[in-house]
């Protein structure tokens, strides 16, 4: 189970944080994401307070401008798998299940309720009389073309690793569907609550297949209207929506607005009814703004520095491991998230099992010594001056660029020449899933990783698996055998306490060969005019990434 702990006011800030995720099989998504800082962009907004209308009963009417840090290459929500473009898509596309805020329960949704018969079995009962934007109804069938969508070698989706396990989709009814596992996966209950099985029309997948990113069908509280790429993206009401009365609000606009500065300044000045993805070294700015109310919360995401493991300089381990040892992270994490985020030792935050403290490590997790660095670097054989080029590449936003330069600075002290390519964050996601020749990729990447869902494997699974290179999530390149059969272990036991063993004992083995440097945990941040009522709170991440949040949302009289 998970703790979130307790929810209190500071000022208009509403706080929620994390104080222990238990180490079980029934206890956040792999996604990047981020601020832009490059510049401005995107439509006209309604009103003074980024809203229009509102009813003169019920909860009903209005809109919303969303200001978002980004643009999203495509709506699909088989490659819906970041922090800028979630935000939009899970407005557009349903799954099959939910979390409840803010205690992070799985939910009904598409499906109305759920068994696992056996640790290799699950069924799904399906809601009767869902609808989709074109109005066709939801069936079994739907549901079973959505996650082969998803499994499709051309959808190329970064989500397909959660199908691993899965032999078979199989329609037991019209609103019946069962999953057969070639083998127990015990995180295979979370999948379902993610985008990567969201739900289309079948008959728009055979006739559109993946052309469905740019032209999306779903079963979400808002369907598509306009979409001016790197501009904004409006979204309407989907009148016969399956729950109940919602949503409320007749239309949404998420405009494009990559500048974390102009975020705050139209929040300031009433231009946006909401943002996220706020610049860390600006949420101080926003707290004091009388009519915004600004939700942190504990996340579990790490920021950190991705090696190219299989090309160039940093293929060699006593590279990476000088390297780490020429960084104070310790330093840049209280330069950049302060007290909004905590210092990181692995990918794995405090209190999800497998964390790792540096008494646990053969290098201690690296501490800043640079004298170390330079000794490693010598003893590699890279002697001149400079010992060696590299370059780094990041997106423009505070969590990574930051620490980029830092990175830059630091490394530089010790004899290493690095340029930091500052790129816009289509570049960056088009890089980090689309380039699968590492040849070809950076020597470095400054990201950003939130888990899937409560889990472990959520993390080092997508991650460090040998099987799960470009055009999934290894962006490292990192392979090690013993890894792998670890998190394999680790897949197909139920036992907590095994499980927690196989955790710690494979990130232990990532970490002492550093194929990343960690450097924080930041918190995770949105914002909204206290105009707009209905949004519930955070929960750590992983939910944000995968909540339809304007459901529920209404503008108050």
């Amino acid at each position: 189970m998970t703790d979130t702990g307790n929810v209190h006011e500071s000022g208009r800030r509403r706080v929620l944080k994390m104080l222990s995720v238990a180490a079980g099989t029934t206890t956040l998504a792999g996604c990047t994401g981020g601020d832009d800082e490059s510049g401005d962009g995107g439509a006209e907004s309604s009103s003074s307070d980024g809203s229009s209308g509102g009813s003169s009963s019920g909860k009903h009417g209005g809109s919303m401008t969303f200001a978002l840090g980004g643009s999203p290459t495509n709506l699909s929500y088989w490659q819906s798998y970041d922090t800028v473009t979630n935000n939009l898509t899970t407005q557009i596309w349903d799954s099959l299940l939910e979390y409840s805020e803010p205690d992070m329960e799985l939910q009904p949704a598409l499906a109305e309720s759920w068994e696992a018969p056996d640790d290799t079995t699950y069924v799904y009962e399906l809601r009767e009389g869902v609808t989709f934007h074109d109005g066709s109804e939801m069936t079994a069938d739907d549901v079973i073309a959505s996650a082969n969508l998803t499994l499709r070698d051309e959808a190329k989706s970064p989500l397909a690793w959660m199908f691993g396990a899965v032999d078979n989709f199989e329609k037991v009814d019209d609103y019946t569907v069962q999953v057969n596992m070639s083998e127990v996966d015990a995180s295979f209950k979370y999948v379902p609550a993610t985008t990567a099985w969201s739900v289309a029309p079948k008959s728009a997948i055979e006739e559109m297949g993946t052309d469905l990113a740019q032209d999306p069908i779903g079963a979400g509280p808002f369907q598509l209207e306009e979409w001016q790429s790197g501009n904004y993206v409006r979204i309407s009401r989907h009148d016969d929506y399956w729950d109940g009365d919602l949503p409320y609000l007749d239309e949404a606009m998420f405009q494009v607005v990559p500048n974390g500065t102009s975020r705050i300044t139209g929040m300031q000045n009433g231009e946006f009814g909401g943002t996220n993805d706020i610049p860390i070294d600006q949420l101080s700015v926003l707290d004091q703004i009388d009519d915004v109310e600004l939700h942190t919360a504990t996340s579990f995401q790490t920021s950190h520095l991705a090696f190219n493991c299989m090309e160039g300089p940093f293929s060699n381990v006593e590279v990476r491991r000088a390297t780490s040892y020429a960084v104070d992270t310790q330093a840049i994490t209280e330069s950049t998230v302060g007290e909004y985020g905590s210092h990181a030792t692995s990918m794995l935050p405090e209190g999800m099992m497998g964390h790792v403290t540096p008494d646990d490590l053969e290098y201690d997790g690296f501490p800043y010594d640079p004298e170390a660095a330079r000794q490693l670097l010598d003893d590699a054989g890279f002697t001149g001056s400079p010992r060696f080029e590299a370059t780094l590449m990041t997106p423009q936003d505070t969590v990574r660029q930051k620490p980029a330069v830092a990175i830059q600075q630091y490394l530089s002290e010790v004899g290493i020449d690095v340029s930091v390519d500052k790129v816009s964050y289509s570049t960056y996601v088009d890089t980090i899933w689309g380039e699968e020749d590492f040849s070809a990729r950076p020597d470095m990447q400054m990201t950003l990783w939130a888990s899937d869902y409560p889990s472990p494997d959520a993390i080092i699974r997508p991650l460090f698996d040998s099987e799960q290179l470009p055009p999934s999530n290894n962006w490292f390149g990192y392979q090690n055998e013993e890894v792998d059969q670890l998190l394999q272990q680790f897949k197909t036991t139920l036992d907590t306490e095994q499980r927690a063993q196989y955790a710690k004992q494979a990130n232990q083995m990532v970490v002492d060969e550093a194929p990343g440097i960690w450097v924080f945990h930041p918190d995770t941040t949105k914002a909204f005019n206290t105009k707009f009522e209905g949004y519930n709170g955070q929960v750590p991440a992983f939910v944000t990434y995968f909540t339809t949040f304007l459901r529920d949302m209404y503008i108050s009289e």
